[in-house]
């Protein structure tokens, strides 16, 4: 079932209750009303009789006459009349009066009323000549009861009117009110793998609408990101893998087919593993590029020590390249233990690829093999700084050495992928921090990176 047709009905049947309750009370107020108005002329009527009664002097039979033929003309009421000792003296018709409540009501002196079959019945204690005596009366509400079920016939009319009305309002507003949805639901069937790009058209009006379709906005902005960093990615390995793997695999056909000496094996095992050694390092960087992509949401952040994760860093880099040199400085922090001069929310395992990425390009361009790091902390802002003393990079290339798989002019000065600073990059923005490139060429390069210590990664 649609929402509007859904949403139609609830509200009707809501509304028809109310609608109900409303009609009921609006006909038991009108029938107390009646009942009461009714009383009100048969005690009057009551009285009248007893006055006629008593103060006429009228033979009995009389009485009767005109009583009898008053009723053909009006709706006359039949009164019954006892004397102190409770027996009967007078009565237009027999009246079985057995009701015991009406008589203790009467004894003290409280004017009696009830309905039975279909008539209301009532009883006075009246006076004459200083003599009690207990009149009660009889007559039924023709006419009242004739507009109370003309009154009760139009309500159903109306009721039931109202109620189609209601539902039919209710599913008018339901379908203009859900409309836009609509809208939402054909924009999304639009956009498919090839138009990630497509997005909501948001209204004018900051409501409900607004906010859904920004939130499938953004939610496509992810799907987009991450769609296009798997074809990236994708396209990538399949690219720059095939070269070294291409040259390994040459290198391995000709060994077999060509050389003859011992050394010529060997320089062809040399080179097999010189390019084996590119697609392990090549893959590595693909690897760690892919994991610099990750969503924010998909990355643990805990508390880490920057200068624990540079000291890593710088080990694994001297292991790896006897000779290179790294110097680390702190400048104005608490180097002992229990410090939390170093402390920040962030992913250590990615920043320690981003540490080793920098520290390994600034010894690789360095013509002395050398890199000079320094840690500080001042306002709650930590900056690293990771500087070289190397070729440097010229002014028009600076703003492309963070591209995927960018070379500069000094590509030639070492070998190199291009994933490196790109890699670099995303781990620093994917902790909301930011990196600063300043170089002069044959001085050196500075990449400075700076992260709000006291920033809170899952906000």
């Amino acid at each position: 079932m649609k929402i509007a047709i859904r949403t139609a009905l609830t509200y009707g049947i809501l509304t028809a209750g109310i609608l109900f309750v409303f009609a009921y009370g609006v006909i038991w107020v009108s029938k107390e009303n009646q009942n009461e108005e009714f009383f009100d002329r048969l005690g009057y009527k009551i009285t009248w009789r007893a006055e006629f009664y008593f103060d006429a002097g009228i033979d009995e039979n009389m009485v009767h006459f005109l009583h009898i033929r008053n009723q053909k003309i009006l709706n006359e009421a039949d009164i019954s009349i006892y004397n102190s000792d409770k027996k009967l003296i007078f009565s237009d018709i027999n009246l079985s009066l057995d009701n015991n409540i009406a008589w203790k009501k009467l004894d003290k002196g409280i004017t009696a009323k009830w309905t039975q079959d279909h008539q209301q019945y009532m009883g006075v204690v009246y006076t004459h000549k200083n003599k009690k005596y207990y009149i009660f009366g009889r007559a039924k509400d023709v006419t009242g009861e004739f507009y109370m079920h003309r009154l009760i016939h139009h309500i159903k009319i109306i009721y039931v009117i109202s109620v189609l009305v209601v539902f039919g309002i209710g599913f008018i507003f339901s379908y203009y009110t859900l409309k836009p949805l609509k809208g939402i639901i054909n924009q999304i069937r639009d956009i498919s793998e090839h138009q990630l790009s497509h997005r909501l058209k948001l209204p004018k009006t900051k409501d409900e609408i607004y906010e859904l379709s920004e939130t499938f906005n953004i939610t496509f902005n992810r799907l987009e990101k991450s769609f296009n960093t798997h074809k990236n990615f994708v396209s990538t390995i399949s690219h720059e893998l095939r070269t070294p793997l291409s040259a390994l695999i040459a290198e391995l056909q000709l060994a077999k087919e060509l050389n003859v000496t011992l050394d010529e094996y060997k320089q062809s095992i040399d080179n097999a593993l010189s390019d084996a050694e590119k697609a392990t390092n090549l893959s590595t960087a693909l690897l760690d590029l892919a994991r610099a992509n990750y969503d924010i949401s998909q990355v643990s952040f805990v508390k880490v020590r920057l200068d624990e994760i540079l000291i890593d860093a710088k080990l694994y880099i001297l292991n790896k390249n006897h000779d290179y040199k790294v110097n680390v400085s702190y400048d104005n922090l608490d180097l002992s233990e229990f410090s939390n001069d170093f402390e920040f929310i962030g992913n250590q395992y990615l920043l320690y690829i981003a540490f080793a990425n920098l520290i390994e390009n600034a010894c690789k361009y360095s013509s002395d093999r050398s890199c000079k790091v320094s840690l500080s902390n001042k306002d709650n802002l930590l900056t690293l700084e990771f500087t070289d003393n190397g070729i440097g990079i010229p002014k028009d290339e600076q703003e492309k050495v963070f591209d995927l798989f960018f070379r500069g002019k000094n590509k030639s000065f070492n070998q190199g992928n291009g994933i490196g600073l790109s890699i670099v990059q995303q781990i620093i923005n994917l902790h909301k921090g930011s990196i600063e490139l300043i170089s002069e060429e044959n001085i050196g390069s500075s990449f400075i990176i700076k992260f709000k210590k006291e920033h809170n990664i899952s906000e």
